[in-house]
């Protein structure tokens, strides 16, 4: 069976189990590593040498540690269906060892970075007219940058969730935004405070028409903004802001830290940021210890209780 053949019969029995994020991560690295391959090769003709050579070729074109990983997980996962589905030897369990990659350092947004974000919003880059004077226009897509921002540091949303809301995914009541297709594509709830509602209500005023199943946050011609087109987004937008080193996921960072500094518990924090391992929250407590030290202090019952 050649490799293209086992990939497609792969997708047939896991794709429904895979969330979306997931199956386009895995699709990247099934072709490049068919590219790499440079032939239609059987897939009973590939060894530990060539994952081996093509995890190192990874690393030579320039992608992250974390990117090389994944790619080795993807691969792992191939194997490991193709070794009960079909029998196939599997070249990378106890054979490759699995790349290793240091987790960057945790920096939160400050809250004079995520104001400058804000401000920056409603305006575009400088331009002088005709007579040389400098002018700015107002960003026909203000409103919309500001809640979706404001959304961001408020819930910890991923950006590929971020991208995948439509309207009928949140509720204007309760301030609830439906995640429905999660890490592991699970479903849950996450909560958008005042300052968010507030921000949703002035843009979705201008989006009366809106049907239900829109994109809650579209590009201009309506359809789902892409992780790139965020990533872009914040970038341009910090860099007006001089805000360094932007990215999406920092915003996912600063709602995790300052729910903790402002009371909040580890396993509310655990279920709204949608992680089934406490490995990522610990360190967001070790970030925030301090912080929990004074809450506790503020709300120990024996203290309350004056025992």
């Amino acid at each position: 069976m050649l490799f293209v053949d086992a990939v497609e019969g792969y997708w047939l029995e896991r794709r429904r189990d895979l969330s979306r994020h997931t199956i386009d991560d895995y699709g990247r690295t099934f072709g490049r590593f068919d590219a790499f391959l440079g032939e239609d090769r059987e897939l009973d003709s590939i060894t530990a040498d060539d994952v081996r050579a093509f995890l190192n070729a990874l690393s030579d074109d320039g992608l992250a540690a974390k990117t090389v990983a994944n790619a080795w997980i993807a691969l792992s996962a191939l194997w490991t269906w193709a070794e009960g589905e079909l029998g196939a030897e599997h070249v990378i369990r106890n054979r490759v060892k699995r790349p290793r990659w240091r987790r960057p350092q945790i920096e939160p947004y400050s809250m004079d970075d995520v104001r400058r974000m804000l401000n920056e919003c409603d305006v575009g880059p400088t331009w002088r007219t005709r007579s040389g004077r400098r002018a700015q226009s107002r960003r026909r897509t203000a409103l919309r940058d500001r809640a979706l921002i404001i959304v961001l540091v408020d819930t910890g949303i991923r950006a590929q969730e971020l991208c995948d809301l439509v309207v009928d995914d949140y509720s204007r009541q309760s301030g609830q935004l439906l995640i429905r297709h999660g890490k592991g594509d699970k479903q849950r709830m996450v909560f958008v405070g005042d300052a968010g509602q507030r921000a949703l209500w002035r843009y979705m005023l201008t989006r009366k028409e809106a049907g239900a199943q829109e994109p809650l946050f579209p590009t201009r011609t309506g359809t789902h903004l892409m992780r790139d087109n965020l990533r872009r987004l914040i970038q341009t937008i910090a860099k007006r802001a001089d805000v360094q080193r932007a990215t999406v996921h920092r915003f996912r960072h600063t709602f995790a830290v300052n729910f903790l500094r402002n009371g909040g518990n580890v396993l509310a924090l655990q279920s709204l940021l949608g992680h089934e391992q406490m490995e990522t929250i610990r360190l967001y407590v070790r970030l925030a210890d301090v912080d929990l030290e004074v809450s506790q202090q503020r709300a120990s019952p024996a203290d309350h209780w004056r025992l």
